[in-house]
Formats: C-alpha cells, structure tokens, sequence
C-alpha cells in the first residue's frame, strides 16, 4: 500500500513539474488615430520644430521593447539623432507616470562598446589556450613516456589525457567569439546610430528599451532642442 501511494506521489510530482503556465504576450498600440501601415507594422508619429518621428513597434526582444524608427530632418538647421538621449514613461491606467519613473533607450555606442571589451578578453583567453594546450600536450607526452617505460602496472593509471579538455575549452572560445561577433554586428546594423541627421535628410532603425510589463501605457519621449515629440502606446497582453 505505502509503495503504491508513493508511486502516485512521484507520479503526480512529475505531472506538475512539467506544466507550466505560459508567459502572457505583450503588444504596444499606437494611440492616435493617425496611423500607416507597412510590412504589418503599425507606424504613428508626431513633428516638432521641423523633426519629424514616425515610430511602430516591432516586437518583444527579452528584456526589451523593440521599435522602428524613421526620423527626418525639415527643419533649416542639422539635427544630432541621439538614441542614447531618447526615454520612455510608463503610465497608468488613468495615464499617469508610475513612481515617477523615466527609462532610457539602450545606448547602441555603450552596448557596442561592451561587446568589443569581451571579445578582447576573448581573444587574449584564446591565447592563453594555446599556450595551455601546448603545455597538456607536452605533459600528455611525458607522463605516456613514463608509464611506458615503467614496468610497474600500478603505475598505468599515471597517464594524463589533459590535452582534449584544453583543446574542448579553446572551442568554446571561439564558438563564444562567434556570438559576439553576430551580435556587435547586429547592433552596428540594425539598430538607430548617433547621427548628425542634415536638413533634407533621412534615418531609420531599431531602439530598445526595457520592458514595463505592469504599465498600461508606454509613452517613448524623442528630445528635439529644448522640446519632446511625444508618442504614445496602450500596452495590451495577450493569454496564450
């Protein structure tokens, strides 16, 4: 008796272990009723002082909110785009700012940054692993030398096998350079760069910014001089 009640006991663990409820999907609606669509993007925007913003989200990148940006200049004067500059506010239901709180966009220069500061570590470590798998192998070496040369059996056990396990880590290191290298160019792509946008001229790309998932509204704030071109989106879940 006590051996099947347990058996159901594991049984059940193991059942409930492996359900899990899942995560709720979120979207951002542009709230103005003058929007464009394109490619099935939803784009809305807003001018100030000649700086015209049309902005559509994109997608949920974890952890950030991913949206396209297209920024031109009719102004008579250039304009610095600077995504580092660029915030969002996320606000309540009655559109009130929550706790205050201003976030910033992702600086694209920081993370591109970040990313060439590891793969310099990268790269003296996968030197390093050279080094290290020259010295396995010659220990390799040395002790299969001194085991074949004792007569002693006890002493078999003696032989290393160090150099797979070097030469294991040093993949690793390069798959890992691999990464990066994909990533640094995505943000050096695909994303919406420092710029010194002339009059008459045109900017697109992508700026991310860390996920509000209890706001119900999202306003992202692009600086133009002393002024804001102000963009808002209801931010709506979806149960899966």
């Amino acid at each position: 008796m006590k051996q099947s009640t347990y058996l159901f006991f594991c049984i059940c663990l193991i059942f409930f272990s492996s359900c899990s409820t899942p995560k709720s999907i979120l979207r951002l609606k542009p709230q103005s009723e003058k929007t464009s669509w394109f490619y099935g993007q939803e784009f809305t925007g807003d001018s100030v002082f000649g700086i015209i913003a049309k902005v559509a989200f994109d997608e949920v990148q974890q952890p950030w909110y991913a949206f396209d940006v297209e920024i031109t200049n009719r102004s008579n004067m250039d304009y610095l785009v600077d995504p580092s500059q660029m915030y969002i506010v996320p606000l309540n239901g009655k559109g009130e700012p929550m706790n205050g709180d201003t976030i910033s966009i992702v600086d694209p220069e920081a993370k591109i940054m970040e990313l060439d500061r590891k793969l310099s570590i990268n790269a003296s470590n996968q030197k390093n692993q050279l080094g290290l798998s020259l010295l396995a192998a010659g220990i390799d070496i040395a002790t299969g030398i001194a085991v074949m040369s004792d007569d002693n059996p006890k002493n078999d056990h003696l032989r290393t096998d160090l150099l797979p396990l070097a030469m294991a880590a040093g993949e690793e290191n390069k798959f890992q350079a691999m990464d990066l290298n994909q990533l640094r160019d995505t943000w050096k792509s695909t994303t919406l760069r420092k710029t010194t946008l002339e009059k008459g001229y045109q900017i697109h790309g992508k700026i991310l910014a860390p996920i509000s998932p209890d706001a119900s509204f999202i306003q992202l704030n692009i600086p133009v001089d002393n002024d804001l071109i102000r963009i808002n989106f209801m931010q709506v879940k979806f149960i899966p």
